[in-house]
């Protein structure tokens, strides 16, 4: 069989994926992978099955491929989510938090936030107040990632 034989032959194969039930695609899947599928997304298990198809006929990712993507994958920063200092959610926005079993509610109001029946300038304040120790609010509350 010529390479382009194959190809076509790979080609039909992929295309005649849309053609096939859930049930059909299943078994296939069963088939191509020794174990039924996990997903219930036809169009999810197509793209898989085509991609299994290419793999057996073709050869899947080599060692050192996978290795570079593996390596590239490390040295990705992920930038953390900050807040700006002059953060400040609406007026009339509740802040809520679970701490030591309790709910803790706290109400953003125009000079401040409300927490149990007192104004204080910062959710640091508060996150102090109830902690004992100096806490950036922020990061208390669980707000932009802080």
């Amino acid at each position: 069989m010529s390479n382009s034989d194959k190809d076509l032959r790979i080609v039909r194969q992929i295309m005649g994926l849309q053609d096939k039930k859930t049930p059909e695609l299943k078994l296939l899947w069963q088939k191509m992978f020794d174990h039924p599928p996990a997903i219930d997304s036809r169009q999810h298990m197509i793209a898989k099955l085509a991609y299994r198809i290419q793999e057996l006929a073709y050869g899947g990712t080599d060692e050192a491929t996978k290795q570079k993507i593996q390596a590239a994958a490390r040295e990705i920063k992920r930038p953390k989510a900050v807040c700006s200092k002059k953060f400040r959610p609406m007026i009339g926005t509740k802040i809520m938090k679970e701490y030591r079993g309790a709910l803790i509610e706290v109400l953003v109001i125009h000079d401040g936030f409300s927490y149990a029946g007192e104004v204080y300038k910062s959710l640091s304040a508060i996150a102090t107040k109830i902690t004992g120790t100096k806490w950036n609010g922020l990061k208390f509350f669980g707000i932009c990632g802080a």
